[in-house]
């Protein structure tokens, strides 16, 4: 055995320490909160019945009209709900 060579018991101790341990756990704890936050957000999106865009419900701080637009071809539309778009409601009480 080389002196630059770690023993095996210390390696041993170093993977198993707690605080590692931990650390691992709360990355995975983190990762499984996105998977989580993602479908929220996937529900939170729909499918204009009348101009087949895709459009959410946004805070005022992310847009001032408190919607979003997407572009057709950005977002997959299978699955998604359907309502109509504020802008077509705009549109629908103008005429």
């Amino acid at each position: 055995m080389h002196k630059d060579d770690e023993h095996i018991i210390d390696w041993i101790i170093k993977k198993t320490d707690p605080k590692r341990q931990m650390d691992h756990f709360n990355l995975k704890k983190r990762a499984r909160s996105f998977e989580r936050r993602k479908i929220k957000l996937d529900n939170q999106i729909f499918l204009c019945k009348l101009c087949n865009h895709t459009w959410a419900k946004v805070s005022k701080a992310l847009d001032s009209s408190g919607w979003r637009l997407y572009p057709k071809p950005n977002m997959p539309t299978i699955g998604k709900k359907r309502k109509i778009c504020p802008l077509c409601n705009k549109r629908s009480d103008n005429e």
